[in-house]
């Protein structure tokens, strides 16, 4: 793994983060990270960035992850109206992903940048009951 983000460097971020935001209006479930932006491409800042402290401190938008626990999952290859939700769910968040019904490599790179932003704990691009729970938190707090 890579290390953690000094508190100097996070502090940084924060403060321009607050002046971007500030000068331009930017809602805070529109401030990202490249990987959010470039699923499958980009994959920084990645899992370990703290995005809780920006989020305490009044940039971004984020939940309280639903707790990793065993059962269901939709990964690779599945098919049918469960993904297409799922997907339906990523794009009306704003993530750049097909609504086909079909779980392909897209679907699991932007599945995997989610939960690098919002679900870190378990980041291996597999829809399972957290990454879904986190997800329908996310969309219920944002304001329409």
């Amino acid at each position: 793994g890579y290390p953690g983000f000094p508190r100097r460097q996070i502090d940084a971020v924060i403060g321009l983060c607050r002046g971007i935001a500030g000068r331009h209006s930017i809602a805070a479930e529109r401030v990202l990270a490249h990987s959010d932006v470039a699923p499958g491409r980009k994959i920084d800042p990645g899992e370990k960035f703290p995005w809780r402290a920006l989020f305490e401190a009044g940039v971004g938008h984020l939940v309280t992850a639903a707790p990793v626990r065993r059962g269901a999952t939709l990964t690779t290859g599945d098919t049918g109206g469960d993904i297409e939700a799922l997907q339906s769910m990523l794009a009306l968040y704003g993530y750049g992903v097909e609504i086909s019904g079909v779980f392909d490599r897209q679907t699991e790179a932007v599945v995997e940048a989610f939960q690098r932003h919002f679900r870190p704990r378990k980041v291996d691009g597999v829809a399972d009951g957290s990454t879904l729970r986190t997800l329908q938190r996310l969309l219920a707090s944002v304001k329409r």
